[in-house]
């Protein structure tokens, strides 16, 4: 009989948003039988983990088999085979056949790579030899074997590509339980109807940290939105019936993929309603170093949050690695006092994703050319959360300027960042290595353990002496050592993260380094390595010295491990100051490197505090304004450079709005979208694609872009524009920055020119801020053309061919994709059509048909009497209440906006 040692598992993958709990089954190593996992007492059930057995040095995916299980090895086979050639053969490289396995030497690798393709992936161990067992309980004893470990895509910390990794959990209190009228929450969500306040946490388990926060929301849940966005979780955890019927809805149907799995309340996830005491005194998070200073009374739904995280970890078996208490605890703000990209934002300006969803066409792809994976993450967060505080943007900004003029000042820098081990992932392998081996294991897994943990810290410590060499260049001033060393203050204080050479943190990692070096060389027997190593350092000797003289060479080990590391993590936030500075010239460099590469002129944005236009207001003044990534060098595009001015009296009077026609297709989406990456570049800290830039700095943007609907959510595309347009109104102020396109299209003309109207004249009004107006109504332009608050303008085409230039009934358009001022006289819809190749005839019963319809309705309103022109108004209203209503909106707002628009009072009681 062959020696079993051993179990690999396997779940099926699962699709996103949905939960992981499916059927649990187990296929015993022998017979292949399967039966409930229940049944067997040493592992617990856990989320659809299909367990499978190894022979010898071979890790199987399928149990040796009986002919009912050649449905299961065919499955297996063909799912697993793209791992690797040599899956499907065994240690002596013969081809089994009822199995489907690799070698033990790379199961850690395949394991990733499992992960990585979305599986959750189950260790089972032997925990006693063959005779171990006859020895305790006879002849015919079995080998225990043990659940040891779940892997899963959210908690991997191998292998992984340059994006975070995140597991989140989402606790929702109820809106009663706020107390108070005057907190932040509550003044956030103006709307009592559907509001909600959440308590979150996520952990990035490659890189050793959790985040806690909070958030306030109103119906449209945008606030949700950017959270779900900005982490952009792997699963999410939370509790069936927990959440309100809109957050569950968006859960179903979210901005990013995930999966979400459900916990069971009470034994996992405790109510939003528990208090920070409370959850202390009960043990939930007894692992874990929290910040100090906390409230702990009182509701905490984020530290529930965070509770149900150390809850799913230890269910995982992965709480002793990943919730060891050597992993921090940070506080995450959602904006903080940073601009406001709300969800529906970050998608509608394909800040991070483009059309398809993959990052190419996004800004990010386009500004990232860091030479570090922590870099590329760095980047990723301040293009969520550009800043506010003028002298930060400053600060950035003269940094690339120092960059972009002594170009060899980042040159080396560069070139080291390049083949640098990542180094906030080398700190969290140590933090997470903090923990020896767990216990009950057999020596073979507790020496791989062991040796992992010898190199997590070797690698955390040769990362930590690179980034020291690559910022010491910057001191001296790279390749252009006659320019000296750095000047801006930002790059003068990433050279002053690097700790002094006689401190207590430079010499704990000279010990170390030293002390790991010395255990690569022989040592005498009965003495492990590390012992040696240490023993051999007089900073170490005290640890070498404490080891009991009986204990074996690896359980030395193992101790004098676990006190490099203890002493290493100590020093944790010198190291993670090193790293942020590291990363942060990076990035500035991309920012330089963006400014230089461009087809059209760039420059640095000139800004402004809130209210310094004209009258104490805002203003944005951008001569030739371009789109970056509506442009390729690669196709030969041109750029078209636009001039757009809010704001500034010399222009345009005080006008902070802007009404925008013109063609379909003619630019007028793409001008909106080039405004706003205009505003995030400038407040990042980065050149604008433009000739130049003048604005006051904003507090938040809102979108409301394109047409989308939520069938999973149960919300039409009108639905979904008028909570979005809700929610602008609810929160926009008069720094924002707004942007709406096509208002109204997704319902009947009247109606969705009605809110188009109203919602155009209280902004411009009420909120006076800057906005940027797109529209199809034409209508509207003769209405607003006296306003002094709202500025007309066009993007131009030319219509006709050369025989009958400008003519009528020509189907000729030619797109010019410039900002002229004034208004379109239409839209030709029909041109468009013709291009998009409907057949002629269709567009000319079209035509017929459509100048049917506007003389009939000329004469229609010509012979209206005023009280048939109330009657038909005050249906309108009652349709737009109606909407408004289930969308959230403040009915105060609406009526006095209608009233504008109708001039009368005695249409709405």
């Amino acid at each position: 009989m062959r020696k079993q040692s051993s179990m690999t598992a396997f779940t099926k993958k699962t699709p996103p948003s949905t939960s992981g709990h499916q059927g649990r089954s187990v296929a015993t190593p022998v017979s292949g039988v399967k039966r409930p996992i229940e049944e067997r007492p040493s592992i617990k059930p856990s989320e659809g983990v299909h367990t499978l057995g190894r022979q010898v040095k071979f890790r199987k995916l399928i149990g040796d088999g009986e002919s009912k299980d050649q449905e299961s090895y065919r499955e297996v086979q063909n799912r697993f085979n793209w791992l690797d050639e040599k899956l499907v053969r065994d240690a002596k490289g013969h081809r089994p056949q009822h199995q489907v396995g690799c070698p033990e030497g790379r199961i850690e690798e395949n394991v990733s790579k499992l992960t990585a393709a979305g599986y959750k992936v189950g260790r089972v161990e032997q925990v006693e030899t063959a005779a171990q067992a006859k020895a305790r309980r006879g002849p015919k004893a079995k080998i225990i074997r043990q659940l040891t470990r779940i892997h899963t895509p959210a908690t991997a910390t191998g292998a992984l590509g340059t994006d975070a990794v995140h597991l989140m959990a989402i606790c929702e209190l109820d809106d009663s339980l706020v107390t108070s009228p005057h907190s932040p929450m509550t003044q956030q969500a103006s709307s009592q109807r559907s509001r909600a306040h959440f308590g979150f946490a996520f952990l990035d388990a490659a890189a050793g940290r959790f985040y806690v926060g909070t958030a306030t929301d109103d119906a449209a849940r945008a606030n949700l939105g950017a959270i779900l966005t900005q982490v952009a979780p792997k699963e999410v955890l939370t509790t069936k019936g927990s959440l309100s019927p809109t957050t569950a809805r968006l859960l179903a149907q979210p901005p990013v993929p995930l999966q979400l799995s459900y916990v069971d309340a009470g034994s996992e996830f405790l109510d939003a309603t528990c208090s920070l005491d409370m959850l202390l005194k009960q043990g939930w998070l007894k692992q874990l170093q929290l910040p100090s200073g906390l409230n702990q009374q009182g509701p905490a739904p984020e530290y529930a949050a965070l509770a149900a995280l150390c809850a799913y970890l230890k269910r995982m078996r992965a709480d002793q690695e990943l919730a060891s208490g050597a992993q921090l605890v940070v506080p995450y703000d959602l904006y903080a006092a940073a601009l406001c990209l709300d969800g529906p934002t970050l998608a509608n300006l394909e800040l991070l994703e483009g059309s398809g969803g993959e990052a190419e066409g996004s800004l990010l792809a386009a500004l990232d050319t860091c030479a570090s994976p922590g870099g590329s993450r760095l980047l990723r967060q301040w293009l969520c959360r550009p800043l506010r505080h003028i002298p930060d943007i400053n600060n950035r900004l003269d940094a690339v300027d120092e960059i972009s003029n002594r170009g060899g000042l980042i040159a080396p820098l560069r070139r080291l960042l390049k083949g640098m081990p990542d180094l906030e992932r080398a700190l969290g392998r140590a933090r997470n290595s903090t923990a020896p081996p767990q216990e009950g294991l057999p020596d073979w897994a507790v020496k791989a353990a062991q040796n992992r943990r010898l190199s997590a810290l070797a690698g955390a410590a040769q990362a930590v002496q690179s980034a020291i060499t690559a910022l010491n260049t910057l001191s001296c001033g790279g390749d252009d050592q006659q320019g000296g060393p750095a000047q801006s203050p930002l790059l003068q204080g990433a050279v002053a993260s690097v700790p002094a050479k006689h401190s207590s943190a430079m010499q704990a990692i000279e010990a170390i380094e030293a002390a790991l070096t010395y255990s690569q060389a022989p040592v005498k027997k009965g003495k492990g390595k590390a012992a040696a190593a240490a023993a051999s350092q007089p900073q170490l000797a005290s640890q070498a010295m404490d080891i009991e003289e009986e204990e074996s060479p690896l359980e030395q080990d193992i101790a004098v491990t676990s006190e490099l590391l203890e002493r290493f993590n100590a020093h944790a936030a010198v190291w993670e100051t090193l790293e942020s500075a590291l990363s942060c010239v990076d990035v500035l460099a991309s920012f330089a490197a963006f400014s230089q590469s461009q087809l059209a002129p760039t420059c640095r944005p000139h800004l402004l505090p809130p209210g310094a236009g004209e009258g104490g207001k805002a203003v944005l003044d951008i001569q030739g304004l371009w789109h970056p990534c509506a442009v390729s060098r690669v196709a030969g595009d041109s750029v078209v450079p636009n001039d757009l001015v809010l704001g500034s009296h010399q222009q345009n009077g005080q006008a902070r709005a802007l009404l925008l026609t013109g063609p379909n297709m003619g630019g007028k989406s793409t001008l909106l979208r080039a405004t706003c990456l205009a505003v995030v570049l400038a407040q990042m800290g980065c050149y604008v694609p433009a000739a130049s830039c003048r604005l006051s700095v904003a507090d938040r943007i809102f979108t409301r872009l394109g047409a989308s609907d939520r069938i999973m959510a149960g919300e039409s595309t009108f639905m979904v524009e008028c909570s979005e347009t809700a929610s602008i109104l609810q929160h926009a102020t008069p720094d924002s920055l707004v942007v709406l396109d096509e208002l109204g299209r997704g319902t009947s003309t009247f109606d969705g020119y009605a809110i188009a109207h109203a919602v155009l004249q209280h902004m411009s009004s009420q909120v006076d801020c800057r906005l940027l107006f797109a529209t199809h109504y034409h209508p509207l332009t003769a209405e607003f053309a006296a306003n002094p608050r709202v500025s007309l303008g066009h993007m131009a085409a030319l219509v006709g061919s050369a025989g009958d230039a400008g003519g009528e009934h020509d189907d000729g358009l030619v797109f010019l994709y410039k900002l002229h001022k004034g208004a379109a006289p239409k839209s030709y819809g029909l041109q468009v059509a013709r291009l998009a190749g409907i057949d002629a005839d269709i567009v000319a019963k079209a035509r017929l048909a459509g100048q049917h319809i506007e003389d009939k309705l000329q004469v229609s309103f010509s012979q209206n009497s005023p009280a048939s022109a109330a009657m038909l108004a005050s249906h309108d209203v009652a349709q737009l209440k109606h909407v408004l209503f289930a969308c959230n909106a403040s009915m105060a707002t609406f009526k006095q906006a209608w009233l504008s628009l109708q001039g009368t009072t005695s249409l709405i009681a």
